[in-house]
């Protein structure tokens, strides 16, 4: 199973992302909200958080290995809640995804009907079974998602110091988002140690 890939945005269609890692392309389905900010990331290095499934009819030969891809883990664990409703697909469930998750989230536990019909492939009688199944089960995705800075952003110190963070058991996007934040806050920060001791203080200053 593949759950994750870094690597370069080669290109972008419309419904998919072509990254290239270490000289093999992959073609990777992403969520219609996520073009805006991978269009702006073509040419970086980035990490999406892939769900891997085959895709056809069971009973034929024709089965195609598909990977599904997101900025942010908890869009992906969105998607995996969304597709368990009846009737919503990958496919489906990837277009109907055109606003940010904690818009689609917010919607669902405010039983906004019309905001839902307002998406692609998402008609009434779709709708009412989403709030259905999903109201009171999508709270923990009512903030903006955490998506972490393409690493080819970061400096030689900066990357260093994300290594240590992940190393030390945080896990590589959080890592990234404290690190971002404390460059932002202090842009002479140069040494991977320094950075480390501010990405501690942004984690704090951000749980509080």
């Amino acid at each position: 199973m593949i759950c994750r890939l870094t690597g370069k945005v080669a290109s972008l269609g419309e419904d998919a992302a072509v990254m290239d890692l270490g000289g093999v392309s992959y073609e990777v389905m992403v969520p219609a909200s996520a073009r805006p900010e991978l269009q702006r990331l073509v040419g970086n290095e980035i990490t999406l958080f892939t769900v891997q499934y085959l895709e056809g009819n069971p009973a034929g030969a024709n089965l195609v290995p598909r990977l599904v891809g997101f900025l942010a883990e908890s869009d992906r664990a969105f998607f995996s809640l969304f597709t368990k409703v009846k009737g919503i697909s990958n496919r489906r469930a990837l277009r109907a995804m055109a606003v940010p998750i904690h818009q689609l989230a917010g919607a669902i536990e405010r039983g906004d009907a019309r905001l839902l019909t307002s998406l692609p492939e998402i008609g009434k009688k779709t709708a009412a079974q989403i709030i259905t199944d999903l109201q009171g089960r999508t709270q923990r995705f009512l903030e903006p998602s955490a998506v972490p800075l393409p690493m080819a952003e970061m400096t030689d110190a900066q990357r260093v110091a994300l290594e240590i963070l992940v190393q030390w058991g945080d896990r590589r996007a959080d890592a990234q988002r404290w690190i971002a934040a404390a460059v932002e806050r202090d842009p002479s920060l140069t040494g991977p140690d320094a950075i480390v001791r501010a990405a501690y203080r942004a984690k704090q200053e951000i749980a509080r």
